[in-house]
């Protein structure tokens, strides 16, 4: 009796190491020089440029020191609270709603409350401009039951109308990230509690929320750090109107060219969004974006 013998081909090494241990190291180095190259020397230089000044830690002191700085990064956390928690509780509805029913549509009508995801700053300014501005559709309206003038009911280039686009754009991310996570409460649970005799309010705050108290957490660091940062709708809508620290950013630098003080509030905005997600992560896990 003849037996077979197979060889089986030997690893290819470099060094001692496979090249199938080396390969995801080899592939990640394109992203390696990417991320070197457009976020951590940019990030270096914005630190470096943020203490020239004459005393150390100056550029930092004076954000707080000087009034419209301290006030522009007020305003910023203000318009950024006002606008998390009206979109946690407009977005906690509309994903309860999405998540436990099933009616003839829902693909589309979850495809349009998606839209705004992917708009621009621009256009979601453009959109509260034709909603909300003298001439927008909302004031016209309300002129022609009050006969009062349209310009009256306006408020697009105001505090609230910032608000509004802020949520307009916030309010999707927010309902679209709890959706899943509600998906996934098992109802068996909620039945039994009913049965036992608790009101729905009961089993929600006692059964439900205990399992979707992460997204909700993920929600409200995604809309919080998101409006923090914001800037494209703001500049249409709230220049020279509202101050908000990305357009005093913005002003300083173009301008009064003095990127020394821009850099520092650029540095103050991006530990005050980071420290938020990573706040978020240490006290649950995961991504905020998962």
């Amino acid at each position: 009796m003849i037996e077979r013998v197979i060889t089986i081909p030997e690893q290819v090494t470099v060094r001692g190491k496979r090249v199938d241990d080396l390969l995801p190291w080899i592939l990640s180095v394109p992203f390696a020089l990417l991320f070197v190259l457009f976020l951590g020397i940019p990030l270096y230089r914005l630190f470096e440029l943020s203490f020239q000044s004459e005393t150390f830690l100056g550029h930092y002191v004076n954000i707080f020191a000087v009034g419209r700085y301290r006030n522009a990064l007020f305003m910023s956390f203000a318009i950024s609270i006002l606008v998390t928690a009206v979109s946690i509780v407009l977005g906690l509805f509309m994903a309860y709603f999405l998540a436990r029913r099933e009616f003839t549509g829902k693909r589309l009508v979850v495809a349009i409350i998606s839209f705004p995801i992917s708009f621009p700053g621009v256009l979601v300014a453009w959109a509260m401009i034709v909603v909300l501005g003298r001439t927008g559709v909302l004031p016209q309206f309300l002129a022609f039951l009050s006969g009062e003038s349209a310009s009256t009911f306006a408020i697009v280039f105001s505090f609230w109308g910032l608000v509004a686009g802020y949520t307009y754009f916030t309010l999707p991310r927010v309902t679209m990230s709890m959706v899943s996570s509600i998906e996934k409460v098992d109802q068996n649970i909620e039945e039994a509690a009913r049965s036992l005799g608790a009101s729905r309010l009961q089993t929600f705050r006692h059964v439900t929320l205990p399992v979707i108290a992460p997204a909700i957490a993920s929600a409200v660091t995604l809309a919080f750090s998101v409006c923090m940062a914001a800037f494209g709708t703001a500049l249409l809508i709230a220049s020279g109107v509202v101050d908000i620290l990305p357009l005093m950013i913005f002003n300083v630098i173009m301008g009064q060219q003095d990127y020394a003080a821009g850099a520092a509030m650029a540095v103050v905005l991006t530990i005050i969004t980071v420290s938020v997600i990573y706040g978020y992560r240490r006290k649950f896990g995961g991504s905020v974006y998962a």
